[in-house]
């Protein structure tokens, strides 16, 4: 679904409908100039949250990344018979706040600052364990085609342009992987020598070709800034620095919590907010909202705020059940759209629904098309 000036009206056609798929084919072309116009902003920034993740299926066809019933399910498994106890300690009321994890993992790290208790220490440890366990789906044979399909037709920008600032709340590897896969090459912080070690000033770094022939080195294309707001299952604290490693004991993550606000202003997260924040305030910006539910109040707020006053900035939100979220962030932009602000849009469908919509805006490379015939070549082997 898409939002007209007026209200939500759907953009998949009828049929024997004639003459509305005739109104509904306007829409859509509508929406496929203001999804155009996003992506052919001087400065793109992409913002995406879990709803990119659950594009990613295994064998039976179910998303591998983990959603907050997930969790509850494999927290309440895990602790078994004490689950009901560690509730009760920590003073959770199920009838209204029902199986939220985030919550119960709020009301666990209050309970524990104030009487210390084993079982309930042990519940926190065990579910952080489960987090980062099911988090780690992601590898060397997994099928990643609609993130790769994704960065092909948004990450490949004419090199004249600021590079694309892909922004995610999501722990997993999905968008690193399927760069690899694509080669794309990653910004994200950290250093190029061993061990890596983040520092925001390689978001500052680019990349060029120096040939022989020419005086003046060219931009290397496909490079795109990647950064990773909550954490990543692969960055660890050694002493005070933030490293990566193959799989870390205990990941550097901002763990689901009402906390994530206050932890936010610590490092490296503050510098990745502040890049975030300051991206939403430059002229001429599109940005690009997939599966994000807008439930995180210290990212959602400063991108109502950029919506609300960059009168430069064009946007689009993607994300399943956007009309009935019932999130006043969402109320708010849906409100925007109403009263006919041509700046902003929303779509109702998922990542996986997205991609084939969005246009191939810049040829790929020989590099690319080489490559695309090797990996070819090996399928049908």
């Amino acid at each position: 679904m898409a939002s007209t000036s007026k209200d939500w009206t759907t953009l998949d056609n009828k049929p024997g409908a004639d003459e509305e798929n005739q109104q509904l084919e306007e829409r859509r072309k509508k929406f496929q100039k203001h999804l155009t116009d996003v992506i052919l902003s001087e400065n793109l920034i992409v913002l995406t949250g879990l709803g990119t993740s659950l594009s990613v299926k295994g064998p039976d066809g179910k998303p591998l990344a983990p959603t907050m019933s997930d969790l509850w399910s494999a927290a309440k498994q895990k602790a078994e018979a004490k689950f009901e106890a560690v509730k009760t300690a920590v003073s959770y009321t199920p009838d209204a706040e029902k199986e939220n994890i985030e919550h119960l993992l709020s009301r666990c790290q209050m309970s524990e600052r104030l009487r210390p208790d084993p079982d309930v220490a042990s519940f926190i440890s065990d579910t952080e364990g489960i987090i980062v366990s099911k988090c780690r789906f992601v590898d060397e044979g997994l099928s990643l085609k609609t993130h790769e399909a994704f960065l092909r037709k948004i990450g490949r920008r004419s090199t004249r342009l600021p590079r694309l600032k892909l922004f995610t709340t999501n722990y997993d590897l999905c968008f690193e992987a399927a760069a690899s896969r694509t080669r794309f090459i990653v910004i994200d912080g950290f250093s190029h020598s061993m061990p890596q070690e983040f520092d925001g000033g390689y978001f500052g770094y680019d990349l060029v070709k120096r040939r022989e022939d020419r005086e003046v080195p060219d931009y290397i294309t496909n490079v795109f800034h990647l950064y990773k707001l909550h954490g990543s299952v692969d960055w660890c604290l050694v002493g005070s620095q933030v490293h990566k490693a193959a799989k870390p004991e205990k990941p550097l993550i901002i763990y689901p919590r009402e906390s994530k606000f206050e932890l936010s202003y610590d490092q490296p997260f503050l510098e990745l907010m502040s890049r975030l924040q300051m991206a939403l305030r430059q002229a001429n910006t599109g940005l690009l909202v997939i599966g994000f539910g807008f439930n995180d109040r210290h990212i959602a707020q400063p991108v109502l705020a950029a919506m609300k006053s960059n009168i430069g900035l064009k946007a689009l939100v993607v994300s399943p059940m956007l009309e009935k979220a019932g999130n006043p962030i969402i109320d708010e932009m849906a409100l925007l759209v109403r009263e006919g602000d041509p700046r902003l849009a929303l779509l109702e469908t998922v990542f996986e629904n997205l991609v084939p919509e969005i246009p191939d805006l810049v040829a790929a490379t020989e590099e690319e098309q080489h490559m695309e015939r090797l990996r070819n070549l090996g399928g049908a082997r």
